[in-house]
C-alpha cells in the first residue's frame, strides 16, 4: 500500500508519516519499480501502535523506547504520566470554574474574576457598556502593574466603590471619565475631579480602617503607573487624575494610587 493508503487506513497525516520516518519511529521501505513505496501490513500494525501509545500520552521519545520491547514499561513511567493528567485535570477544572464564575456575574470574558462581581454591580447600577469596557482596560493595566502582591487592594477598592449606597454614583463618575476626550472643557475636567475626590475620599478612609495597604515595591507604582498611562488615557483625563491626586495627597498623610478609572 501507498503511503496516503498507509496514513488513511491508520487515521493519521501522510505528514505526519513522514515525520515519523525523519525521527527514526517508522522504517522507510523500500520504492518499488513505479517509484512508490510500499508499506506491508507489519507498518500499518506499527503506526497503529505508535498512534495508540500518543494517544494515550506517550512522547515520541517514549514510544520509540516501548516499541523496542514486548514488556510493559517500569510502574514509574505511568507514574508520571498519571501526574501529568492529575495536573491537567486540575487545571481544567481550575478553568471551567472561572467560566462558570464569569458567566455568573454576566462579565467580559477578559475581566479579571476578582473584579466581576463589583463590575456586575457597577453595571447594574447604570455603567453603560462602553463605560465598562473602558475600565475593564483600565483594571488589566493596573492589575499588571501591581502584580500579584496588589490583587487584594485592588479588589478591596472595587469591593468598597460597589456598594450599595455609592454604585449608582460610581457608575455615573466611571461613565463620565469614560467620555473625556479633546471636546472636554476644563469645567467638565473640574467638576468630575471634584465627584471624584468625593467617591475617593471615603474609600481612602475606609482602606486605612482596614489596613489594607499596597505591598513593598522596588519601584513606587504611581511612578510605573504614570509612565504606562501618558500615552494611555486621554490628555482630559489625565488632567482629572493629577488634580484628584493632589486633592487626595492634600487630604491624607500618605498616597495611595487610585483604583478604577
Amino acid at each position: 500500500m501507498r503511503s496516503r493508503d498507509l496514513a488513511d487506513r491508520a487515521g493519521i497525516t501522510v505528514r505526519t508519516l513522514r515525520h515519523y520516518h525523519q525521527i527514526g519511529l517508522l522504517e522507510e521501505p523500500a520504492r518499488s519499480s513505479n517509484g512508490y513505496r510500499d508499506y506491508n501490513t507489519h507498518s500499518l500494525v506499527k503506526v497503529l501502535r505508535i498512534r495508540r501509545l500518543v494517544t494515550l500520552g506517550f512522547s515520541l521519545p517514549q514510544v520509540a523506547t516501548l516499541l523496542q520491547g514486548n514488556e510493559p514499561p517500569p510502574g514509574t513511567v505511568f507514574d508520571a504520566l498519571d501526574e501529568e493528567y492529575a495536573a491537567q485535570i486540575k487545571h481544567l477544572t481550575r478553568q471551567r470554574e472561572l467560566l462558570a464564575h464569569l458567566r455568573r456575574y454576566e462579565a467580559l470574558p477578559d475581566l479579571p474574576p476578582e473584579i466581576a462581581p463589583f463590575h456586575s454591580v457597577l453595571r447594574q447600577s447604570g455603567l453603560p457598556d462602553s463605560a465598562a469596557a473602558t475600565d475593564r482596560d483600565h483594571t488589566l493595566l493596573l492589575l499588571h502593574l501591581i502584580g500579584k502582591e496588589g490583587q487584594e487592594y485592588l479588589r478591596v477598592i472595587y469591593e468598597l466603590l460597589s456598594h450599595p449606597h455609592r454604585a449608582s454614583s460610581v457608575a455615573a463618575a466611571m461613565t463620565a471619565w469614560a467620555s473625556l476626550d479633546g471636546e472636554s472643557t476644563s469645567d467638565d475636567i473640574m467638576k468630575l475631579a471634584h465627584q471624584l475626590t468625593d467617591l475617593f475620599q471615603p474609600v481612602v478612609d475606609e482602606l486605612a480602617a482596614l489596613r489594607v495597604d499596597l505591598p513593598d515595591f522596588s519601584e513606587p507604582p504611581e511612578r510605573t503607573f504614570q509612565q504606562h498611562t501618558s500615552n494611555y488615557l486621554t490628555p482630559a483625563q489625565q488632567a482629572v487624575l493629577e488634580k484628584v491626586r493632589a486633592d487626595l495627597d492634600n487630604s491624607t498623610e500618605n498616597s495611595r494610587p487610585i483604583g478604577p478609572g
